[in-house]
């Protein structure tokens, strides 16, 4: 069969609106399209760093379900409070809903899921999600999300995680580098404490090639997952660089947040466009410094997300676009930055410096955020880092999260985390096929189609706007893709062809004219019309 022209659409849904309910006749004979199933991927989902089933625990949380929504959400994200606070929600970006009226709210939902989970641990036994213990041993070095991930799935599978961390705490960036208001450390606390009730066991203040050594590790343990970030920052490469006053925002950062001695300065310059200097410049401007961002480039050109820049603003964060450092001044510490203007607007053009453009601010402190990079050589040799795998090139160990891509997102990093445990549980045979379903989620094929916007009836689909209720706002979801069981096809199928109650649109061809009402008013845009009879089987192609 082949699917129909959009003028062909249009006829039969003419012809289909004008009959009359044939119940009792088999007006299957008069079809030469049959309408047939053909599930996408949501936009929503495939906008996902970490490809949650969105819908579908979307879905759970409409029917008031959170346990169930938990427990496909988990799947592919064990850490949702963390997602709901610092995820910068691609998902929503790309929700059809807001072709309507608003997009679907799914972090927020994706934070409330967490959040409830936090309140069952009193409910939740210890131990693995299979409820068996394996001999296998695996070391995961660092604790950041990608390392916490990997330490959860391979857990969850009955494996004996140790966490090796060279802070104090867990977490890595989620503990130190993240600003408490955009993610509440309470809320880090028990997503560590869910590991620790698991059995994830963790070992502080433990540094590869400091305190121990790669082949040291893969002597003592079955696997190793490599997850020790991209926190190593770059310099400016200006004069005054060494000065006093000048830091990494990364180590500003971590300074404010592990309670150490604070450099407290009143003029801050922070130099960079990414989330770091956003992060560092608002943590300043919290503690009652006047701040400036100086960005080479536009401001359209930031790598840094709007919302940030903008909610920077709003809390007195000044910025200077097309600006760029030359020289930090001063005696034995800060005193002023020497800055001259730039041609660049966009990153996909070098920056050029106009002539004759120099002018100084006055400083006492500058945090330099102009990237980070991973610490290859503490590896070894013999440890090829692949970013498209967490497979290295060494038999047993493997990597993920910011050490094979570089700085990227938590969702992303927690997504390389799951799918190093895959890799090490493959690796190691452990498993059965049962346990891997019940732990990890199906992998996304990248060549699926996505289903696109299509409009809604008013009627079943009112317009509205966010709600703060968590079941009236997953009830917004138009499960965009997939199958959820709503019979709207039923309802309005002139020939009762659609089985009432079925959740996969079963019909009974012998009673379907081919009509296309059903494909027209399907809210998730799962039925297609194609030329051709179909199956002779009561159910569609």
């Amino acid at each position: 069969m082949r699917p129909l022209c959009r003028e062909e659409e249009t006829a039969l849904f003419r012809i289909g609106s004008g009959s009359m309910p044939a119940i009792m006749n088999k007006t299957g004979d008069w079809r030469f399209a049959t309408p047939v199933k053909r599930e996408k991927t949501a936009p929503c989902r495939a906008a996902c760093p970490l490809h949650n089933n969105i819908a579908h625990w979307v879905g759970q949380v409409k029917n008031g379900d959170m346990a169930a929504a938990w427990e496909i959400l988990s799947r592919s994200n064990p850490f949702p409070a963390i997602t709901g606070y610092v995820c910068y929600n691609f998902c929503q970006e790309k929700c059809n809903r807001q072709e309507y009226d608003e997009a679907v709210a799914i972090g927020e939902l994706e934070k409330q899921v967490g959040l409830w989970r936090h309140k069952q641990f009193a409910l939740s036994p210890p131990g693995p999600a299979t409820g068996r213990e394996l001999p296998a041993r695996v070391a995961v070095v660092g604790a950041g999300p990608a390392g916490l991930a990997c330490a959860y799935y391979l857990r969850a599978l009955g494996v004996q995680v140790v966490v090796l961390e060279r802070e104090r705490v867990a977490g890595g960036l989620l503990a130190w580098g993240i600003p408490e208001y955009r993610l509440p450390r309470d809320v880090l606390a028990q997503e560590i404490q869910l590991l620790l009730n698991m059995g994830v066991n963790f070992r502080f203040g433990v540094e590869l090639n400091r305190d121990i050594t790669l082949s040291v590790l893969e002597e003592d343990y079955d696997a190793v997952f490599l997850a020790t970030g991209a926190a190593e920052e770059k310099e400016l490469g200006v004069a005054g660089e060494k000065l006093s006053g000048v830091y990494g925002a990364l180590q500003y950062l971590r300074t404010v947040h592990l309670g150490d001695a604070v450099p407290e300065g009143q003029n801050v310059v922070v130099v960079g466009g990414g989330n770091a200097a956003i992060d560092a410049a608002c943590t300043a401007r919290l503690r009652g410094a006047e701040v400036v961002v100086v960005y080479r480039r536009s401001r359209e050109a930031m790598p840094a997300h709007p919302e940030e820049v903008r909610a920077a603003e709003e809390a007195g964060v000044q910025f200077l676009f097309q600006v760029a450092p030359q020289a930090v001044l001063g005696e034995n510490s800060v005193e002023q930055i020497q800055l001259v203007r730039t041609a660049a607007e966009s990153r996909e053009r070098p920056v050029r410096i106009i002539p004759n453009s120099g002018f100084t601010l006055d400083c006492d402190t500058v945090l330099v955020a102009v990237g980070q990079k991973p610490q290859y050589e503490a590896l070894g040799s013999g440890v090829v880092i692949n970013s498209a795998s967490p497979v290295t090139g060494k038999t047993g160990v493997f990597a993920g999260g910011d050490l094979s891509t570089g700085p990227a997102t938590v969702a992303a990093a927690i997504a390389a985390g799951r799918e190093g445990a895959r890799s090490i549980a493959g690796y190691l045979e452990i498993g059965s096929q049962s346990d891997t379903e019940a732990v990890f989620a199906e992998v996304l094929g990248r060549s699926e189609p996505v289903s696109e916007f299509r409009p809604v009836n008013p009627f079943l689909y009112p317009r509205s706007k966010q709600s703060a209720n968590p079941q009236e706002e997953a009830g917004r979801c138009q499960s965009c893709g997939q199958c959820n069981g709503c019979s709207v096809c039923w309802l309005f199928c002139p020939d009762m062809a659609v089985l009432e109650g079925e959740a996969d649109c079963r019909l009974e061809l012998e009673y379907c004219k081919g009509c296309g009402i059903c494909v027209r008013e399907c809210p998730a845009g799962v039925l297609e019309m194609e030329v051709g009879l179909g199956d002779k089987e009561d159910h569609h192609g």
